[in-house]
C-alpha cells in the first residue's frame, strides 16, 4: 500500500474534504439563524475554523507533523494514547456513517424517491472501502485527476445562474445584530472546519512536511471561500426565506436553469460534484480509521479490518436517526461541540506532551 501524499495531493484532498458534504447543506444551516446575513455567518466559521487549525498545527508541529496516531501515543504514553487513538477511529467510522447517511437521505428526497436507502449506502461504501484498499496514494491521484473537473462544473454552474443574483436579498446587513450571525456560524464550525482534524492522519506521509501548513491552511481557506460565494449566491438568487426551508437548497437552486432547451437539468453537475466530494470524505473516514486500527494493533496492514468497519458504518448509518428532519436538527444543534471535544482532547494531549518533554523524539 503506498501513502506517499504530495503538498498538492494534500491540498486538493482537503478542498474535497471540506467543500464535499457542506455544498449542498450550508446554505440551509446557515439561513435557518442567521437569514440574509448566512454568508456572513459562513465567513466567520471560516475564520474561527483558520484560527483553530493555526493552533493545532502548531502544537503538531513540535511532533514533526507525525501522524496523529504516533503523536497520542507519543505525547499520553501507550495505554492513554492508545485509549484516546480508539476515539479518534470512532469519530471517523462516525463521521462515515453520519455521510453516508447524508448521501442517502439526499439520494431518496431528490434524486430517486423510489429507490432504496440501502443501496446507495451499500454502493458508496464498497467503492470507498475498495479505494482505500489500495492506500491513500490511490484516493490521492484519483482526487488529483477529478476535483479540478468537479470545481470547473461547480464554477460554470453558477456562471449560469449570476443574472439572477438581487442584491436586495442580502439587505439589511447585520438587522438583527450580531448574535445570528454568529448562531449560524456555529453550526458549520464543526462541518466541516473540525472534521479536517482527521486529515491529520495523513501529515506522516507527506514527502515534504516543511509544505504542510501551507498546502493545508491555503486549502482550508480555499475550500471555506468556495462555501462563503455558495452561501453568497443561494442567499442573493433564491432569499433567505427560500433557502432555510430546504435541505438541499443549492440542488433546488440549479433546477431553474433553461438555457433555450438546449442546457437543463444543469442541476446534476451540482449532485455530481457533491457526491464525489461524499466519496473522498467517507474514503478518508476508513482511511483515517484503518491506520488507526493498525497502529494500536501494531499490525503489517489493515486491510483485515475494512469489512468489519464497513459494515459498523452500514448498521451505524441506518441507526443514528430516524429521518432527515431528526439528522439536520442534530447536526446544527449539536455537531460542532461534539468535534470540539475531540479537537480539546487532541490538543491538550499535545500540549501536555510539550510541557513533559515528549515531543523531542522524531517520529514517523
Amino acid at each position: 500500500m503506498n501513502h506517499k501524499l504530495t503538498e498538492a495531493q494534500l491540498f486538493l484532498l482537503n478542498i474535497s474534504f471540506v467543500t464535499g458534504s457542506s455544498i449542498l447543506m450550508a446554505p440551509g444551516l446557515t439561513a435557518a439563524y442567521a437569514r440574509n446575513d448566512a454568508w456572513l455567518s459562513m465567513l466567520f466559521a471560516l475564520g474561527a475554523g483558520l484560527l483553530l487549525n493555526v493552533i493545532f498545527l502548531l502544537c503538531l508541529k513540535q511532533f514533526h507533523y507525525a501522524s496523529i496516531f504516533s503523536v497520542m501515543e507519543q505525547a499520553a504514553g501507550r495505554y492513554a494514547g492508545t485509549a484516546i487513538n480508539i476515539v479518534i477511529i470512532f469519530y471517523s467510522l462516525h463521521l462515515a456513517a453520519y455521510v453516508v447517511r447524508n448521501l442517502s437521505n439526499f439520494m431518496i428526497t431528490s434524486i430517486s424517491p423510489e429507490a432504496s436507502s440501502f443501496t446507495f449506502q451499500a454502493a458508496i461504501i464498497l467503492v470507498s472501502l475498495y479505494s482505500v484498499y489500495f492506500g491513500g496514494n490511490n484516493l490521492a491521484r484519483v482526487n488529483q485527476f477529478y476535483a479540478p473537473i468537479v470545481m470547473v462544473l461547480l464554477f460554470v454552474s453558477f456562471i449560469l445562474v449570476i443574472n439572477q443574483f438581487d442584491f436586495s436579498n442580502l439587505k439589511p446587513v447585520l438587522y438583527r445584530g450580531i448574535k445570528p450571525v454568529w448562531s449560524g456560524a456555529y453550526t458549520t464550525i464543526g462541518f466541516p472546519f473540525l472534521e479536517m482534524l482527521l486529515l491529520f492522519c495523513l501529515t506522516g506521509y507527506m514527502s515534504k512536511k516543511k509544505n504542510i501548513p501551507a498546502a493545508y491552511l491555503f486549502s482550508l481557506f480555499t475550500g471555506g471561500i468556495i462555501l462563503v460565494l455558495i452561501v453568497l449566491f443561494s442567499i442573493g438568487i433564491q432569499g433567505y426565506d427560500l433557502v432555510q426551508r430546504q435541505t438541499y437548497s443549492t440542488f433546488e437552486l440549479m433546477r431553474d436553469i433553461d438555457i433555450i432547451d438546449l442546457l437543463e437539468r444543469v442541476e446534476v453537475l451540482i449532485g455530481i460534484a457533491w457526491i464525489f466530494g461524499i466519496f473522498v470524505k467517507i474514503t478518508i473516514c476508513f482511511l483515517c480509521a484503518m491506520l488507526g486500527f493498525q497502529s494500536i494493533s501494531r499490525h503489517s496492514t489493515y486491510r483485515p479490518f475494512l469489512l468489519p468497519a464497513g459494515v459498523f458504518v452500514f448498521v451505524l448509518s441506518n441507526g443514528i436517526h430516524e429521518n432527515i428532519i431528526s439528522f439536520s436538527d442534530f447536526v446544527s444543534s449539536y455537531w460542532t461541540i461534539w468535534w470540539f471535544a475531540l479537537y480539546l482532547l487532541m490538543t491538550l494531549t499535545m500540549i501536555a506532551g510539550i510541557l513533559f518533554k515528549r515531543h523531542t523524539k522524531t517520529l514517523n
